[in-house]
């Protein structure tokens, strides 16, 4: 099976994946930037902010080992000062002699291999970005790798400058009716349309269970609680605390579902600029996957109030980081349904609103069910009443779609089969096809033209526009006119100026 490249904006330390690929010079220099992922106590380098892995071997690499389940090779990107194109054969050369030594975790059916913009940092190219980006692409292309291969940027115009260089062939394998679909939910996405509801399906690619696993999990230490016989997980939780009291209950499901990764979905979901997100989940995962886009520019409701000028995330359930607020049994239920009838009503206006994406949610919760009927009646009433659904909900498989209580969304199934890993890559390749067409309708789309540090490897015709764009601001007497913070702005979009990135 060929692999997929991911682009994603984030933070590459914080991935769940199987192996990590980062940039050393000759001398086994690499920046303590990467300290995070490396053996603990390296001796120093070569000057400050340095840390030494050893001398590479004649392909280049230092094979650091496996280090808190992820395997991590150093690779030099600096010695011969190589090409992009010399640099991109290098690290492709170096993913597929990982592969074959990977197994896929957490259930996934493919390895997941990450690496950043190589040779962009201190490696001698920073200032040819845009060549060392379609020299990457390029070469994938010509050969594909074994493994799946994320691809994790910290620079917003590294993430725009890559995902003009995409094309559509680039997901054929995905078929063309979700090709066609991740289209339209990226034109959302891009817009500003968009809005995410997420379930506790995202993060089992993290290697977190889902809500019975962990119930199961509790439920088998000693002593052992028998759960059979109860088809809600709420009354099993209740069992459990019935047995083992609220506390120790309570300390179990949160050492379960702490971590401090997040799995690719959430990275493409958190780099789509949406401004608000619910979820049921209790784990840290997508709010990681957040900060790595946007830094503390985000609210956590069940944390902080939200400011209306900021994206914000709702956990109706509760939050691991607030173990107090976690909902679990079905006392605790009752009583959240209703004492916090304004957060359903978050949802309801979500739905009424803007277009809901749900990911990693069956659509058989029983409160989720009642309020989105009161929606469907609010929507049958109202004049001029919209005939399309409100959401689009992802589903693994056919079988998923036909078990959801709920059939007033686009449902979207990613495989008629029943295999869920397959279906489960089948859906972030699909996601990883919706980040690309939102980055395209979004108004930073072309952040990267005005930037000199991607001016080597502009198309003939970004060159023209840059060149005449930069002739116009330097022309005598534009600045005094009322209309030019407008083109100011567009300028900075376009990369122009120090604007943040």
């Amino acid at each position: 099976m060929s692999g997929h490249l991911f682009v994603a904006h984030g933070d590459l330390t914080r991935l769940a994946c199987d192996a990590i690929v980062v940039p050393c010079d000759g001398a086994g220099n690499v920046s303590d930037s990467w300290a995070a992922l490396l053996p603990p106590d390296l001796p120093r380098g070569d000057g400050p902010g340095w840390l030494r892995v050893g001398s590479p071997d004649a392909a280049g690499a230092v094979d650091l080992g496996t280090h808190a389940g992820r395997r991590v090779v150093a690779l030099d990107t600096v010695s011969g000062a190589p090409s992009p194109a010399d640099l991109a054969a290098r690290t492709w050369a170096a993913v597929d002699r990982l592969g074959p030594g990977l197994t896929a975790r957490d259930g996934r059916r493919q390895p997941l291999v990450a690496l950043p913009l190589v040779g962009t940092g201190d490696g001698g190219l920073a200032g040819r970005r845009g060549e060392v980006v379609a020299a990457l692409l390029e070469r994938r292309r010509e050969r594909t790798p074994s493994v799946d291969v994320a691809l994790v940027l910290r620079d917003r115009r590294d993430v725009a400058a890559v995902q003009a260089r995409r094309v559509d062939a680039d997901w054929d394998c995905l078929p063309p009716h979700l090709r066609g679909e991740a289209d339209r939910l990226g034109t959302l996405a891009g817009e500003g349309r968009l809005s995410l509801f997420l379930g506790a399906g995202v993060s089992m690619p993290v290697g977190l269970p889902d809500w019975w696993s962990l119930l199961g999990s509790i439920a088998a230490e000693e002593p052992v609680v028998d759960l059979a016989g109860v088809d809600d997980p709420l009354d099993a939780a209740s069992r459990l605390v019935r047995s083992r009291g609220a506390e120790p209950f309570l300390d179990a499901v949160v050492a379960r579902v702490s971590t401090d990764r997040h799995g690719i979905g959430h990275a493409l979901l958190g780099g789509l600029g949406v401004r608000q997100s619910v979820t049921t989940n209790f784990d840290a995962c997508f709010e990681t996957a957040l900060h790595g886009v946007r830094g503390d520019d985000v609210d956590v409701l069940t944390r902080s109030v939200a400011d209306g000028s900021r994206p914000w995330l709702l956990k109706l359930h509760g939050d691991v980081a607030v173990p107090s607020s976690l909902v679990l049994t079905s006392e605790q239920y009752a009583v959240h349904a209703a004492d916090h009838q304004a957060l359903d009503g978050v949802v309801q206006a979500l739905l009424l609103t803007s277009h809901l994406l749900f990911v990693g949610f069956s659509l058989t919760d029983a409160n989720f069910l009642r309020l989105a009927r009161q929606v469907d009646v609010v929507r049958a009433e109202s004049a001029g009443a919209r005939t399309t659904p409100s959401g689009t909900a992802l589903a693994l498989t056919t079988r998923d779609v036909t078990a959801a209580g709920y059939q007033g969304l686009t449902m979207l199934p990613m495989s008629p089969g029943l295999d869920r890993p397959a279906a489960g890559r089948v859906l972030e390749i699909f996601l990883d096809r919706l980040a690309w067409t939102a980055a395209r309708a979004h108004d930073l789309s072309s952040e990267y033209l005005l930037d000199e540090r991607y001016a080597s490897g502009l198309s003939a015709a970004d060159r023209v526009l840059k060149q005449h764009l930069l002739a116009l601001a330097a022309r005598p007497g534009v600045t005094d006119s009322e209309a030019w913070p407008e083109v100011r702005r567009l300028l900075h979009r376009l990369g122009g100026g120090a604007d943040e990135r």
